[in-house]
């Protein structure tokens, strides 16, 4: 009888131990990084230790371990695929999968702002929805007078009321911490991420939204992701990339989506 006790004590000792080696305690931070296409993701896959692929309908995440200057990550890295829809589905099933303690979402983006040059990197202190706007009844369309509809971006508070967002706003430590990684293939700058599921190529519109917005690039998810993320509270940063701009004639760069993986996972580091 001793002898079983003993044995099933031992037992339950080495599944505790097991348990609190898999636990969150164990790790500096549960980090939820995104990005929508292969390109904006592989690199920082191939970052990651003791990488595990993980399915919910659509969305694909890519759970791992990367070391950091002050202890060990799990990192989750989301694909989210392309789009508003997209982003804000996969955000949402990967904080209830994965509880995480920060989200950043990064990757591509075309140029709004003529001081940016494909290279240069955005951190998104502002984050909007420049497709979100209504019009007053008018026989023609007329850009400038088209108004903001921030009721796509209102959320409720814990009584039920709604909160306004004129914009969303990355968390201002993770900012300063973004702010000290060292890069080497062009500027890192506060300003404004607007997303719509747009591709803006036409002159006279991008600068109409940067004059309305002030938005520095434009792309497909941040907003989202954003809006998700403040719903539940978890402090969010949006990192975007310029890949290309018109206002400089600059084509897209595929590079751009390594350099933004790599100046990610350098983030993920200093946490």
């Amino acid at each position: 009888m001793k002898k079983i006790f003993i044995m099933f004590f031992s037992l339950m000792l080495l599944l505790s131990c097991n348990n609190n080696s898999n636990s969150s305690e164990n790790y500096k931070n549960i980090v939820l990084v995104q990005g929508a296409m292969d390109i904006e993701v592989d690199t920082m896959i191939a970052s990651l230790k003791d990488v595990k692929e993980e399915r919910y309908g659509s969305w694909s995440f890519f759970v791992g371990t990367l070391e950091g200057k002050n202890g060990l990550n799990k990192v989750i890295v989301s694909r989210t695929e392309i789009g508003l829809v997209n982003a804000s589905a996969a955000t949402t099933i990967g904080i209830e999968k994965y509880k995480p303690t920060v989200i950043i979402n990064q990757g591509t983006s075309g140029g709004h702002d003529i001081n940016l040059h494909s290279g240069d990197i955005v951190l998104g202190t502002n984050i909007i929805n420049i497709g979100a706007f209504r019009t007053e009844k008018s026989e023609n369309s007329i850009q400038n007078n088209w108004i903001f509809l921030d009721d796509v971006q209102r959320l409720r508070d814990e009584n039920n009321n709604f909160i306004t967002n004129m914009a969303f706003h990355s968390d201002s430590d993770l900012v300063n911490i973004a702010k000290t990684i060292n890069y080497t293939n062009g500027k890192v700058v506060e300003g404004t991420i607007g997303s719509a599921d747009q591709w803006n190529r036409e002159l006279e519109r991008i600068n109409m939204l940067h004059n309305k917005y002030n938005t520095s690039a434009e792309e497909m998810e941040t907003v989202a992701a954003a809006q998700v993320a403040k719903a539940f509270n978890i402090p969010f940063i949006g990192i975007r990339i310029l890949s290309n701009t018109d206002l400089h004639n600059e084509d897209f760069n595929p590079e751009t989506a390594i350099w933004c993986n790599n100046f990610t996972i350098d983030f993920i580091k200093a946490l």
